[in-house]
């Protein structure tokens, strides 16, 4: 085998360790090659003359750019040149095999300048002769990347042919250059990476959607900017589809950016009754140098089990509040006939049914257990710390709970027969109050005390403590009053209304679980409902009775007897309070109490005789607000509908928000709409004080 022969196996050789390497990294291996001109500078002959004319030429090379040092670079080189000799007619080929070491400098996107050192062996044949001797160089290349797998430029070098120490062959080349970088089609771009998720709790599977459950951070270490860059995620197990966290124009040269990550994931993930960990991806699409490019990144997700949150935002406990679960709204929907099949008026329905709730949860056997493994006033503190809640069905299932379990059960169970309930918070606590959509004014006609209701932009809420559930209603109510009261004065209190809280911490559909309920007895229940109202009814009505009748029995005013009246419709004692407006109307057309006796009527639904006061007041006042929704009501029922017209009419006149209310009277609306309203047709807060 010939020397030259032995100088391209080991060229080959090295060449194909080099791919061979290539294809297990991340690094870039360019094959290059190009034709050149070679200028010689030197050796000259005795007489100045130079020794060899211009030639030509091709260097091929192989060179490796390490990822972790890109702007380093290394790699073999076979040079190959032919130039005629001065004064002859042959030319001499000089044939070098040597290896390369250089640095890459990327001064604007896709444009690189190479500046690099050359060395290695050479065989020169000139004439009939062989030399084999070392040489040396430099040499500097500009190249413009037209795609990932190739790039065009021009280079130039110098060589330097030693024979025994001095040199054979002195020469400057320049030609045209084309790099192809060994599967640089299809190598990604160099994009930094990393992700950081947070646990995955299945309860705000739908919070996910809009808020971040963690992120990601990329940057772009490739010389050119990316474009059109689209990251989604992805967990097999529980999305339908991967949900898109980012779609941007282009991604600069060196550009850093942190994107929140978002999921849609299904109600599959509801299934999670242990901690696990799932295999999750994030997809990476963009175009580099004019390619559309795909990755996939995989993930470790770790997701929680179904009944566990962290009270990093207290309105998280209002997705456990699934008022629309079959079996909170068979409870809640039982007990809300049960009571109001006793047809009392006391103060408002909203009342009476979460009053009656409370005692139907009390004879059902509820009660409170402190769970020692995650106890709220331990955990609430803290807001990573992982608690675990019971969904409403399992409280029930249970019969017992802690402080948040039962709190979202009866949250829960109100909300799902209408009545808007609230979250409280106090250091170490949770409890709940519902809300008796009246106004301030209204709330300090009826209740004795109002410091036992919280009073928030003009709305009124009764506080419930619930861990007391077998004490009974009231002592419930009056310590939540008062936890309420001390925490409000320390600043420490906080309410969050449960359908707010759901704007952000959506509830979740139904849960598989629970049990069957045995509902208590209906009339085990109707005779303690009734006997716990009759009770607050009493502590409510006692004093201002008292009042009141001494003041007649001193003065025997017109507007006392109203007064006494009034307070007895407004706890549901209407025959008690019929009996002191028909006292008045006995000696005086006090309009007042016509407008309070034609009430009572329409509440008992006796609507010909509740007309005849209405029209009686009219008469006397016929711009009375009062009166004209009584009629409007009244006429409505009796299906006299453009009587009821007429009154609505005159009633968005005088009184706007008012009509506004009931503005279901009218005949416009639609019959639906009509029947749908009946349900509440009969309650009455428009009660005349006088004067």
């Amino acid at each position: 085998m010939s020397t030259q022969q032995t100088y391209y196996h080991y060229f080959f050789i090295l060449l194909i360790l080099l791919v061979i390497n290539s294809v297990h990294a991340e690094d870039d291996f360019i094959i290059s090659a190009h034709p050149k001109i070679v200028i010689p500078t030197g050796p000259e002959l005795y007489d100045g003359t130079a020794y060899y004319s211009t030639g030509g030429g091709v260097q091929i090379e192989g060179t490796y750019y390490p990822s972790t040092l890109d702007y380093l670079f290394g790699g073999i080189e076979l040079d190959m040149s032919v130039l005629p000799i001065n004064g002859a007619s042959n030319s001499a080929n000089f044939i070098g095999l040597g290896a390369t070491l250089g640095v890459k400098v990327s001064p604007y996107a896709r444009l690189s300048l190479n500046l690099k050192g050359r060395g290695g062996l050479y065989m020169g044949i000139i004439d009939a002769g062989a030399i084999r001797d070392p040489y040396y160089g430099a040499g500097a290349s500009i190249t413009f990347r037209s795609s990932p797998g190739f790039s065009f430029g021009i280079e130039s070098s110098y060589s330097n042919y030693l024979t025994s120490q001095e040199p054979v062959l002195k020469a400057f080349s320049f030609g045209l250059t084309g790099r192809y970088t060994f599967g640089g089609a299809s190598k990604a771009a160099a994009l930094d990476f990393t992700s950081q998720l947070n646990p995955i709790y299945p309860l705000f599977f739908s919070y996910y959607e809009k808020n971040p459950a963690g992120k990601v951070h990329i940057r772009n270490e490739e010389s050119t900017k990316v474009k059109d860059l689209k990251v989604s995620f992805y967990v097999k197990q529980y999305m339908d589809q991967p949900k898109i966290c980012l779609q941007q124009s282009e991604l600069a040269r060196d550009e850093r950016i942190s994107i929140p990550v978002y999921a849609l994931f299904t109600e599959d993930i509801l299934r999670v009754t242990e901690g696990t960990k799932v295999a999750g991806e994030f997809k990476i699409e963009y175009t580099y140098i004019g390619r559309r490019k795909k990755e996939s990144v995989p993930v470790s997700v770790e997701i929680k089990n179904r009944n566990a949150m962290t009270w990093s935002d207290d309105r998280k406990a209002a997705a456990f509040v699934t008022a629309k679960d079959p079996v909170i709204m068979s409870f809640a929907k039982n007990v809300s006939s049960t009571v109001g099949s006793y047809h009392s008026t006391a103060v408002n329905e909203r009342f009476r049914t979460a009053f009656g709730i409370f005692e139907a949860l009390s004879l059902y056997g509820m009660g409170y257990v402190k769970d020692p493994n995650t106890p709220y006033e331990e955990l609430s503190i803290t807001e990573d710390a992982v608690d675990y809640l019971q969904f409403p069905n399992q409280t029930i299932a249970y019969k017992a709970g802690d402080c948040d379990d039962l709190t979202v059960l009866y949250a829960a169970l109100l909300e799902s027969v209408g009545v808007r309930t609230a979250l409280i918070t106090i250091p170490g606590h949770i409890y709940m109050a519902f809300a008796l959509d009246m106004e301030k004014h209204q709330a300090e006609k009826i209740f004795l005390d109002t410091k036992d209701l919280i009073i928030r932009r003009d709305e009124v809420w009764v506080p419930v403590e619930i861990t007391l559930v077998r004490e009974g209603f009231l002592k419930s109510w009056q310590i939540g009053a008062k936890e309420w009261r001390k925490s409000s004065e320390e600043g420490t209190a906080a309410l969050y209304p449960v359908h707010d809280a759901w704007n952000v911490f959506e509830p979740v559909g139904f849960i598989s679980g629970g049990a069957g309920v045995v509902m208590p007895d209906r009339n085990m229940l109707l005779d303690r409902y009734q006997k716990e109202l009759r009770s607050f009814v009493n502590r409510q009505i006692g004093p201002r009775e008292n009042i009141l009748k001494k003041k007649i029995a001193e003065t025997n005013s017109i507007r006392a007897h109203n007064s006494l009246g009034l307070l007895y419709a407004r706890f549901g004692l209407l025959d008690k309070a019929a009996e002191q407006f028909r006292r008045v109307l006995t000696y005086s057309e006090y309009v007042p109490a016509m407008i309070n006796l034609a009430n009572i009527h329409y509440i008992k639904t006796d609507m010909q005789k509740a007309l005849e006061y209405y029209s009686d007041a009219n008469r006397k006042s016929p711009r009375n607000r009062n009166v004209l929704l009584g009629l409007a009501r009244t006429n409505y029922e009796l299906e006299r509908y453009e009587k009821a017209d007429e009154a609505l009419t005159l009633l968005e006149t005088e009184a706007p928000k008012l009509a506004e209310q009931f503005a279901y009277l009218a005949s416009s609306s639609t019959e639906v709409t009509n029947r749908a309203s009946r349900a509440i047709i009969h309650e009455v807060t428009t009660w005349e004080e006088g004067e």
